[in-house]
């Protein structure tokens, strides 16, 4: 009111105040002025106030006119946008919706959407609301065979985004159809072009001994598997030579070859034409490529991870991301050793021109990392060269073998207790590295894996010497990558390459019982993963004066040990047939609990009927879980690993695991070795082939 009186005195302050002048002019004439100048006045108030009005009940009325129309324009516009909308409540369930939201949530098979929650309405996760109210967003969704894209937003009660506090929200749903968009998305993702190089990785051993006609027939036979999978995929094929071959197909093609899981590496199994071995391929493949040479680098990578992976598998890149595909059969062993001769002269000259030697096994070191240590620190000391082993922490099996070295009954040709005491730690090791060090890792190529990973980080110059199917993750920028995965062990590999190293170069006693030691462990004393190359490199620390007796030693456990080992294997469920699984309920956080649950493993899959064990570790301690996963060759345990987030080779695996429970982890190994059992099961061609 008082607004008005005001405005309204603004308006009029003007005219009343000149005919108040000219009343009190007038009247000095005459007093007979004076009523008539306030009879003026009044009258010129009296019209003004009502014109006002009048004028504010015109301009309201105006006003609402135009709310009323914007009102009407605004409700038709949004109930016949080309965008759906509809309006969430805090509850979840649905407060308001436009005619096209209604008619797309028809096409659901939804006909009454009110009250309703956004999971009743569309397919959408259980509990969609409270998902999507976290962080607005937008996602893709397919209704009746048509594609619309879907953003929700949060909105607060009192319209402030920036100041919810947390209290009174809805969540607004705009639905758009994208069908056209999509489709065409979709053509030209599948459309695009994925290119596959393709490696006969064992050419040479399986022709080995044919006569040329019989090599041209294996020869013919691939090519022929190979371009009829090319044929039947609508894509093409081009023959580099006998071992090596690039294909051409399209996305939507290699979808379906992945939903199949590439029978095409069955098919060459099936080869027979006088070979004695299985033929295998390793296939790496991308679409991942902004051109086409990009997208040719990448598949020659995947097919560099297939290969040093073990080959007779599929890489594919895609999106992004690394897939596997086979590598269920053993490894075949390498017939050759060509390339050990090569890999040891560039390691002597690699360690000739290094100014110190820094050997690396893996955390948690077993008899193969400290073994195959020694033999790599042997050849930098035959070169006079400063070395030091890098070790985690002083854990049984390097207190063992440190022990064992210092005995009097170890020495023989030389003082063997040099190698306990050049074994550091990550601070001392830190101390002495320079510009010109070199670092060997061996029995790993993965940085989380690593002794010390400030060691890693400090050197540049690397050399990897392992024996395990290359993961995803393997430590770049690399100067030699020696893997080998057909190998028994890291410490085999070693004991080949010291016979390459230097003619004269010779084993002492403590020496050989490590390198030695390091083989049996990994072989499970020469039951598991054994070729012709094993029994040679272990004859050989022999005649060099390997002690087995020592090796035993090393072996022994105490009876706390054995107590709680065959404990968990009298303990042990069998979920599945052929596989066996046990729990180490709260374990204390040392070596010795990973080695005790390790062991059970080893005795359990020596069970019959057992082609699978596994034990689950719990240390209550730090919230973390270990797990040891053993096969004998049916089941490849360092696929099933790696889906976990480890690693290992096809019979001996590990991951380590933190934040989740003990049931949860058992689930998943579960369902992962089922499902792969029921492959093996489906697919008689997936048979372990012999070293």
């Amino acid at each position: 009111m008082f607004n008005k009186i005001w405005n309204f005195w603004n308006d009029m302050k003007v005219p009343l105040s000149l005919t108040a002048a000219f009343t009190v002019i007038l009247t000095c004439y005459g007093w007979w002025w004076l009523p008539v100048g306030l009879a003026a006045m009044g009258g010129l108030y009296w019209y003004s106030r009502r014109s006002f009005y009048n004028k504010e009940i015109q301009f309201n009325g105006y006003l609402d006119n135009i709310v009323r129309n914007i009102e009407r324009t605004s409700h038709y516009a949004v109930q016949n946008l080309d965008v759906a909308m509809a309006v969430f409540g805090q509850d979840g369930k649905l407060q308001w919706k436009n005619e096209l939201f209604a008619e797309y949530a028809g096409y659901a098979g939804v006909k009454n959407v009110d009250g309703k929650r956004p999971e009743e309405i569309f397919d959408l996760p259980e509990n969609a609301f409270d998902t999507l109210s976290i962080k607005d967003g937008e996602r893709l969704l397919l209704i009746d065979g048509r594609y619309y894209k879907l953003r929700h937003c949060r909105v607060p009660a009192g319209g402030n985004s920036k100041k919810d506090g947390g209290k009174g929200f809805s969540l607004i749903f705009y639905l758009t159809d994208v069908t056209d968009f999509e489709l065409l998305r979709q053509k030209y993702a599948n459309e695009k072009l994925c290119l596959a190089y393709v490696r006969f990785d064992n050419y040479e051993d399986v022709t080995k001994g044919m006569v040329e006609s019989a090599r041209a027939n294996i020869s013919g036979e691939v090519n022929e598997v190979l371009s009829k999978w090319a044929e039947e995929e609508s894509g093409f094929i081009l023959a580099n030579n006998k071992e090596s071959f690039l294909i051409g197909i399209n996305q939507a093609s290699l979808q379906d070859l992945m939903e199949k899981k590439f029978p095409v590496l069955d098919r060459i199994h099936e080869i027979q034409v006088g070979n004695k071995i299985t033929p295998t391929i390793s296939v790496g493949i991308s679409c991942d490529g902004r051109s086409l040479e990009e997208v040719s680098l990448n598949a020659a990578k995947a097919l560099d991870l297939a290969l040093g992976r073990g080959g007779d598998q599929v890489v594919v890149t895609i999106g992004g991301n690394m897939q596997f595909f086979g590598g269920v059969t053993t490894v075949a062993a390498k017939s050759t050793r060509v390339r050990a001769r090569i890999v040891a002269h560039t390691v002597h000259e690699m360690m000739a021109n290094a100014e110190k030697i820094f050997i690396m096994g893996h955390t948690m070191e077993d008899f193969d990392a400290v073994g195959s240590a020694i033999g790599m620190a042997k050849m930098a000391r035959s070169l006079n060269k400063e070395t030091y082993i890098v070790v985690s922490g002083q854990n049984e099996s390097v207190t063992k073998i440190a022990e064992a070295l210092r005995s009097n009954d170890m020495k023989l040709m030389d003082e063997d207790d040099v190698y306990a005491d050049i074994m550091v730690e990550e601070e001392e090791a830190l101390k002495h590295i320079t510009p010109k060090s070199l670092l060997v890792l061996v029995d790993h190529h993965r940085k989380m894996l690593c002794a010390s990973q400030k060691v890693l980080e400090a050197i540049p110059l690397r050399i990897i010497i392992d024996h395990h199917r290359r993961a995803e993750d393997a430590i770049k920028n690399t100067t030699l990558q020696y893997m080998e995965p057909s190998s028994s062990s890291t410490s085999e590999l070693v004991t080949e390459l010291v016979g390459y190293f230097n003619d004269r170069l010779e084993f002492t006693k403590g020496e050989a019982t490590a390198l030695y030691a390091g083989i049996v462990v990994d072989t499970k004393n020469f039951a598991v993963q054994t070729g012709e190359r094993t029994f040679e490199a272990a004859a050989l620390l022999r005649r060099s004066g390997a002690d087995p007796n020592m090796v035993r030693q090393l072996f022994k456990d105490d009876l706390d040990s054995v107590q709680i080992k065959s404990r968990l294997v009298a303990e042990a469920e069998m979920p599945e047939p052929g596989m066996m699984i046990s729990v180490y309920n709260d374990a204390p956080k040392e070596v010795r609990s990973s080695v005790i649950a390790a062991q059970a493993a080893d005795t359990m899959i020596y069970i019959t009927g057992v082609c699978m064990s596994v034990v689950i570790t719990e240390y209550t301690a730090d919230n973390s879980i270990g797990v040891s996963a053993r096969s004998d060759g049916t089941v490849n345990v360092q696929i099933i690993m790696e889906e976990l987030g480890g690693g290992g080779h096809q019979t001996v695996a590990g991951v380590q695991l933190k934040n989740i429970s003990v049931e949860e982890v058992k689930k998943q190994i579960i369902a992962l070795a089922k499902k792969q059992l029921e492959e093996n099961e489906n697919n008689e061609s997936n048979s372990v082939a012999g070293r």
